[in-house]
């Protein structure tokens, strides 16, 4: 299969197919009957089934626009796509956990917008420095917001099997000390074991655009040395293993099982954090341009001779510059310029 063939209209089709089961829905509840039966069956799968292909192919055609574009997901189009895709996501992992919800009905309508919008928004990408300026507040702001939901959902966690501990055992609650109710902790955990997975994404994601931006034209540079990247996969791997685990192991939604996997996925964030020290000065900086390893005769380029006692400067395999202002008029210093190894090098 050709994937550099998909287009817009791909991912837009098959996302106002999705919207039209969704309002099949509107049958079931206004006519009920047999054929309310026989739509309800397949109407969940297939709409499931065209809101994953929609959004592959959205997902392929953001690749393929950054892959070719000297400043990747940078224009008002690429941003409306990106939006757009992020909604779709959304609804996706809403009907997945919430099926009766009928989210459907008021997301697809907004994520079609969104793509239409960009076909009429300009594609023309901004600034290198803007993007760039952007990307990189996007791709912070999301990882601290990030750390900061993963550091909620461990100290629910911890709160939570203290508090489970206590009540097993029947012990009396510290004086001065109130925690939370267990339902509560469960609560707060699994929302912030599934906001950690969307900020952590967007923060990765964001990262490797930026990426492409600072260091996309250098050959010999791969984004999989950085240990920073490494680690931040590493956590991103597990908070998606921990939701798809909860998703098909029911008994993991609930109880203490959910507390472990906060207090896991903090450990993850911990390593990260880690990396980030060590190597944070170095992470995802581009290696010193030309103009930044210092101008033409720098100090280690430059070698000082003398000229019948005047004091000039020899930038080597460049040019021989004189000190002063004054022109060379003497035979000697014309003699010198034409061929500087008759220079006495010094120091």
């Amino acid at each position: 299969m050709d994937l550099s063939r998909i287009t817009v209209l791909c991912f837009a089709a098959s996302y106002a197919v999705a919207l039209g089961l969704e309002a099949l829905a509107l049958v079931r509840r206004r006519g009920g009957g047999q054929l309310s039966a026989t739509l309800s069956g397949g109407r969940r799968w297939g709409t499931l089934g065209f809101t994953v292909a929609g959004l592959f192919a959205h997902f392929v055609y953001l690749s393929l626009q950054a892959s070719k574009a000297a400043t990747p997901l940078s224009s008002p189009a690429d941003w409306c796509l990106i939006a757009g895709a992020v909604l779709a996501a959304i609804y996706l992992a809403m009907s997945l956990t919430h099926s009766r919800w009928a989210v459907g009905l008021f997301l697809l309508p907004i994520v079609l917008a969104l793509v239409g919008l960009s076909q009429t928004a300009s594609s023309e990408p901004f600034a290198p420095e803007r993007a760039s300026r952007f990307w990189g507040m996007t791709h912070g702001w999301l990882l601290v917001a990030a750390a900061a939901s993963v550091s909620v959902g461990f100290v629910a966690g911890l709160m939570y099997l203290l508090q489970s501990w206590r009540l097993r055992r029947r012990l009396p609650a510290s004086e001065g000390i109130t925690l939370p109710s267990l339902e509560w902790l469960e609560g707060a955990s699994s929302r912030s074991l599934a906001l950690s997975v969307w900020l952590t994404a967007g923060g990765f994601l964001s990262g490797l655009v930026l990426s492409r931006l600072n260091r996309g034209a250098e050959v010999d540079y791969l984004l999989w040395t950085d240990p920073v990247v490494i680690t931040s996969a590493a956590l991103l791997g597990w908070l998606l293993a921990a939701v798809v685990f909860r998703w098909v192991y029911p008994p993991a939604r609930t109880g203490r099982k959910v507390a472990y996997l906060t207090v896991t996925a903090f450990g993850f964030m911990a390593i990260t954090l880690v990396s980030l020290v060590f190597w944070g000065p170095t992470h995802g900086m581009a290696p010193p341009s030309a103009g930044n390893r210092g101008d033409v005769g720098s100090a280690r380029d430059r070698q000082e001779v003398r000229f019948d006692g005047e004091p000039a400067t020899l930038v080597v395999g460049v040019t021989l510059v004189p000190t002063s202002h004054r022109r060379l008029t003497s035979p000697a210093h014309r003699s010198l310029v034409n061929n500087p190894h008759r220079g006495t090098a010094r120091g």
